[in-house]
């Protein structure tokens, strides 16, 4: 099984070799990556670029910033589980690892942004309904955790049971995705600060 960006590198590659993709990227991780900007940039679309290229390059230089001069405030990287980044954090490159650093993953790189106007907490409640949607169900921590979370966010409720769900799916659930939920919802306190006091568990 082969996906659509793994197909379209095949052609370069049989142009210039395995080892001059190879040659693109970084040391540890090689070639290119599609990356998704969202409607809010300046100009969104569909971008390749090499793996280890500055996130902020992406923004500011490929994405041209915001529309109507809008103040980027957070950028959501890799899917509603990827993870979240502040503004003021986007030096980073774009790698699984150097993303991972900043509690981040690279997933599939498409990148979101949220100006001033977000609410920060419409986000927190759009990752618990995707995981709630998304979970499969087959463990119990984020069949039911990733619903008892949403439950708790719209009632607007963090405390002793929230912390505790955070731990439990991130310990104890069977695959990735549930443990990938905690963490988006940490990285996306951590990058909205003070607006989401109170809801890092």
């Amino acid at each position: 099984m082969n996906n659509v960006e793994t197909l379209a590198a095949i052609p370069w590659i049989v142009e210039h070799g395995g080892n001059a993709y190879a040659a693109r990227g970084t040391s540890s991780e090689t070639g290119t990556k599609l990356v998704c900007l969202s409607e809010r940039f300046a100009r969104p679309g569909c971008y390749e670029v090499e793996l280890g290229t500055p996130v902020l390059r992406i923004v500011e230089e490929l994405g041209g910033g915001l529309r109507e001069g809008s103040d980027l405030t957070v950028v959501q990287v890799g899917g509603p589980l990827g993870g979240f980044l502040a503004a003021d954090q986007l030096d980073v490159p774009l790698s699984e690892t150097d993303l991972a650093a900043r509690g981040a993953a690279l997933g599939h790189a498409g990148l979101v942004a949220f100006d001033q106007r977000i609410d920060p907490a419409d986000v927190l409640r759009h990752v618990w309904e995707f995981a709630a949607a998304e979970s499969c169900g087959a463990c119990s921590p984020c069949r039911v955790g990733s619903r008892r979370g949403l439950e708790v966010v719209r009632d607007s409720r963090p405390g002793e049971e929230y912390e505790r769900l955070l731990r439990v799916m991130g310990e104890a659930s069977l695959c990735a995705f549930g443990r990938r939920v905690p963490a988006a919802v940490h990285s996306l306190v951590r990058a909205f600060g003070d607006r989401l006091a109170g809801w890092d568990g």
